[in-house]
């Protein structure tokens, strides 16, 4: 069975829990500069040495805004024994990759409403089938105690996760019709600062408040059993609320469709009819089944390659899933698509 990496770090600085990181991660850190540079070579308007320098442009904009994610960076960087501008590769990727989009994620919530008290989040994170093997867990104890368990691509400083405070974020791809290659904050960077915030809150006024470049979606879940969805654009950010305990969302703006540059996708919609028929005792086993989904084959939630032409590690497919339990501090993960594997459970806070 594929597991994915755990990785601990409990450090009194940003750099020194950077630096533990990259340490543990130094094989996969590197593994995945090396699929990059090869996918930029093959799909990217420019070299690879122009792909750095675009990646350093970020950094006065992280710097500015949250000088102690730089200095993560910084110890990932120095802790795999890699660059700066390679670790920013990484991390600002997704604002990097000029190349068509594939389709990245099915997102969930569900509340104590429809769940008989307990609160959900979590999604099937789709993407190349290249990365899989640099997928890493991330249980992260900060400086003042704050606890996230979350996954990343090596080198990343989180993609999606939960913390002790009772905050929990699942992202996926939006691209609008506004997106532009203007250096702004980076959606990774700015991921890590929710899952560092104490509050439902504050999570939110940081997405609401952000300056952005590119689109992407923000599904944002508290232990309170509150979530909200922001469809985040270059110019703001729109809500939308669960409907009866359930909210989910797949890749296309519902808010405001006159927006999208991508086609609209059956998996949100599939994802919440299934949930439903669970309504009021929706569990863990519950959704693990859904994730696990195929209809609408090759559009389904639990996504497989179809695309034959495409070299196996750029085909598209569910790389990871997750259920973040928040009564239950536990992460649920599963490597690959969650038809295929087994959903192993990361502490939160690990027992003594």
């Amino acid at each position: 069975m594929r597991q994915f990496q755990l990785i601990d770090i409990k450090a009194a600085t940003p750099y020194e829990g950077g630096l533990q990181y990259g340490r543990q991660a130094e094989a996969k850190i590197r593994a995945g500069l090396d699929d990059y540079r090869r996918l930029f070579a093959e799909t990217a308007d420019g070299d690879w040495e122009s792909i750095r320098e675009r990646a350093l442009a970020y950094v006065p904009v992280v710097e500015g805004l949250f000088p102690e994610l730089m200095d993560e960076a910084r110890g990932i960087a120095d802790g795999a024994r890699v660059s700066l501008d390679a670790i920013m590769v990484l991390n600002c990727r997704y604002e990097i990759t000029k190349f068509p989009r594939p389709r990245e994620c099915t997102s969930f919530a569900v509340l104590p409403e429809a769940s008989g008290g307990r609160t959900f989040v979590g999604q099937n994170w789709d993407y190349r089938a290249g990365i899989v093997d640099q997928v890493v867990i991330l249980r992260v104890e900060e400086p003042d105690g704050t606890r996230i368990v979350g996954l990343a691509e090596a080198g990343q400083v989180i993609r999606n996760g939960f913390n002790s405070r009772g905050i929990g974020l699942c992202a996926n791809n939006l691209q609008s019709v506004d997106d532009g290659p203007e250096a702004a904050l980076p959606v990774t960077f700015l991921r890590r600062k929710v899952l560092s915030c104490p509050s439902f809150d504050e999570a939110v006024r940081q997405v609401a408040e952000a300056g952005r470049a590119v689109s992407c979606n923000f599904m944002i879940a508290s232990s309170e059993g509150r979530v909200v969805d922001l469809e985040a654009h270059p110019g703001g950010a729109d809500r939308l609320e669960p409907v009866g305990g359930i909210l989910t969302h797949a890749n296309h703006f519902v808010c405001r469709p006159e927006r999208d540059a991508l086609a609209r996708s059956p998996r949100d919609e599939r994802l919440r009819e299934l949930l439903l028929r669970r309504w009021g005792s929706v569990d863990v086993p519950h959704i693990m089944a859904s994730l696990c989904d195929h209809e609408n084959y090759p559009r389904a939630i639990c996504r497989h390659p179809s695309d034959v032409s495409v070299r196996p590690g750029r085909r598209s497919l569910t790389v990871a899933s997750v259920i973040y339990d928040f009564e239950g501090g536990l992460a649920h993960v599963c490597a690959g698509p969650p038809c295929e594997g087994e959903f192993v459970a990361v502490e939160l806070i690990p027992r003594l």
